[in-house]
């Protein structure tokens, strides 16, 4: 009998670790899918790892923020300024016809400082009846003159949801919504897609001015979204009052500048924002989680003085989506993000209208708890299984296969597809069942001491290798060079696009793929030999003869990979790029001499801004050429060296140019 017992203690002794190693995981796997990742800091502390290596997209070049900063605040005066101020301004951009006009000044009082309420003061306190015989009517009360200069214009103005009740209980709303409400309230929730939208229950509104919101285009709250840790990563997108949605302001001045009203729609990934053509995926509360652009200011910023000045054409605001806000110390406009502790909240809506319009907005998968718990079992129960079969080898080339591709898998999905799947619980929990598991293995049998070393000693040098081979490959340092011409390219062509005799020959596909494969025109520089491509000095006949075979072989190159990859649209632009971009327009060019337009356009356009970085900049073997004798030189060249359109464009960008060429560096 006892015997037995012995027995019987044994065998569940030598299956103790896979047991424990499964209990942890089933542990991490409740914890996940009861606990939201919105919850989760350290989740966010990983995205923001990840985040800060994200390739970011240029900022979109429609978009103007006009900036109250510290400047406009001392020149002006205290805060608040007088109501005509922000009308003047608004009357300035409005005349321009931007496509719409975001406002982040909350506007719910009335101007005391108004002639007509000082005439009343005067009367009511000195018995002084001022004279305004003289002043015109609309300027006598302010908050009329502003309402006059908004009134048919795309203006989008700031409310506030408030869990408290507000004394004056209004409903200022999006007109869209008033005019449909049927399709805009009555949304495909998809089974409940946003079921946290009522989490936080709102009492009240605060609104502008009725006759403010009355003569608006629309209305949006600008409620922040703060995660526990106090920092910015996400923005709401709707939320429900009333039983109604109301939209905040990005999404106001969205449906605004699209003219299209909003849906909610569930999708595969979750509850989408959808208007016109473009999606915005939101979690379950509403928000959006940003895809910033990188640190520093990423916008055309117009201080609030400069546009008052009258030194800004309102032509300029044409077409543009143009945000008004604060970013003076004394205001505190501003949130904690990752990127800057002082981030401007007025960019925060730039952000993500850049997002949309450019269609990278973020996605966090409503199903993530779901996937993580089930992927978390399924990776317990195969440690569990190698473990119990005493399959040490092949736990540990699973763990550490499992590690890398927790590790890298995340990044891969942000960076290509905007998906951001949290891998920290998944790691966690990997790295405590295996130790767990391996821990108690070791002290279940000394035999297997050595053994059992070796394993976590083994596995633990294959992850430090695997996460030294994902920083090494994150050090693809590019240089300004091909930074600089790329951007060259991209505003040239789009300079370009203007000529109405490439408007059939250039659109918005077109100027994308020819900014994306312009890194690539050099690419053929792998074939030449160090001793020729990084020599100090002018080259010889010989020497140069073989340099410029550098364009035939950039062309052989990308062409062999196209055969391998199958068609694709930015090879194909990258090839004509390689392999013509020193062709010249009066045929002296090489490696085929070919003449005027049988010279691809996107190598016609490379051309001009391989040559402009080339003369400006200092290189081994020369000095660097001024800005106005590189401009002359070009212009001279053109019918002879280069395409004369593209050179009539290159002289009109002249400014943003020369912007790009000082802003960045080698």
């Amino acid at each position: 009998m006892i015997s037995d017992l012995k027995a019987i203690v044994s065998k569940l002794t030598k299956y103790l670790p896979s047991l424990a190693g499964f209990l942890v995981a089933t542990l991490f796997a409740y914890y996940t899918i009861s606990t939201p990742i919105n919850e989760r800091t350290l989740d966010w502390k990983v995205y923001d790892f990840y985040s800060s290596y994200y390739p970011h997209s240029e900022p979109n070049n429609s978009i103007i923020i006009i900036d109250i900063d510290d400047q406009s605040i001392e020149a002006i005066g205290q805060w608040p300024w007088p109501r005509f101020q922000i009308a003047e301004a608004l009357r300035i951009i409005i005349e321009g016809m931007p496509s719409s006009i975001l406002m982040d000044i909350l506007l719910s009082e009335k101007d005391r400082t108004s002639l007509v309420n000082i005439q009343q003061l005067f009367a009511s306190q000195f018995a002084i009846d001022l004279d305004l015989m003289s002043i015109p009517q609309a300027l006598k009360d302010y908050d009329t003159y502003f309402s006059q200069v908004i009134d048919g214009a795309p203006v989008i103005l700031p409310s506030l949801l408030s869990q408290h009740k507000v004394s004056q209980q209004v409903q200022c709303v999006n007109r869209y919504l008033e005019k449909s409400s049927d399709k805009s309230i009555n949304v495909d929730r998809g089974g409940n897609s946003l079921t946290n939208l009522n989490l936080e229950y709102y009492n009240g509104i605060i609104c502008p001015l009725r006759q403010f919101y009355q003569h608006s285009a629309s209305t949006g709250f600008i409620n922040p979204s703060i995660d526990k840790d106090g920092l910015v990563r996400r923005i709401p997108i709707v939320k429900q009052y009333n039983n109604q949605l109301i939209p905040s302001l990005s999404l106001a001045g969205l449906t605004v500048t699209l003219g299209s009203e909003f849906t909610i729609k569930n999708r595969g990934l979750g509850a989408t924002v959808e208007l016109h053509n473009n999606h915005i995926p939101v979690d379950q509360s509403g928000d959006a989680l940003l895809n910033f652009r990188g640190k520093g200011p990423h916008y055309q910023t117009i201080p609030m003085l400069k546009l008052l000045s009258g030194t800004i054409s309102p032509d300029y605001f044409t077409g543009k989506i143009v945000l008004l806000g604060a970013t003076a110390s004394a205001l505190n406009d501003v949130s904690n993000t990752y990127l800057d502790p002082v981030f401007p909240n007025i960019e925060l809506h730039a952000t993500l209208i850049d997002n949309v319009i450019s269609g990278d907005v973020l996605t966090l998968p409503v199903w993530f708890e779901q996937l993580e718990s089930i992927m978390i079992l399924v990776i317990g129960a195969l440690l569990s299984l190698l473990m119990a079969r005493k399959n040490v080898t092949a736990l540990n080339i699973s763990a550490v296969s499992l590690f890398c591709m927790l590790l890298i898998l995340p990044p891969i999905l942000l960076y290509n597809a905007q998906v951001y799947l949290s891998p920290f619980i998944s790691i966690v929990s990997l790295i405590t069942s295996f130790i767990v598991m391996t821990t108690l293995k070791y002290y279940r049998s000394e035999r297997q001491l050595a053994s059992v070393q070796n394993a976590i000693a083994n596995a633990n040098l294959s992850i430090i290798d695997c996460m030294a081979t994902v920083a090494e490959l994150r050090d693809s340092e590019t240089g300004g060079h091909i930074t600089r011409t790329r951007l060259y390219v991209k505003t040239l062509i789009k300079q370009l696009q203007k000529n109405p005799k490439y408007k059939h020959e250039i659109n918005d596909d077109y100027i994308q793929f020819v900014s994306a494969a312009s890194p690539l025109h050099d690419i053929g520089k792998v074939g030449i030999p160090d001793h020729i491509l990084l020599k100090p000095g002018k080259l010889s006949t010989d020497e140069l003869v073989i340099m410029r075979t550098h364009a035939a072989l950039g062309g052989d190159i990308l062409r062999q990979t196209i055969k391998k990859l199958g068609p694709n649209p930015y090879l194909n632009i990258a090839v004509e790029i390689a392999n013509y971009h020193h062709e010249k327009w009066d045929g002296s060019g090489y490696p085929l001499g070919l003449k005027g337009d049988a010279i691809p356009l996107s190598a016609r356009v490379m051309a001009v801004a391989d040559v402009f970085d080339a003369l400006i900049n200092k290189r081994i073997y020369k000095n660097a050429v001024s800005f106005e004798d590189t401009f002359s030189y070009i212009k001279q060249a053109s019918g002879e060296h280069f395409d004369p359109d593209v050179v009539d464009a290159f002289i009109e960008i002249k400014k943003d140019l020369l912007y790009i060429a000082q802003t960045i560096d080698d």
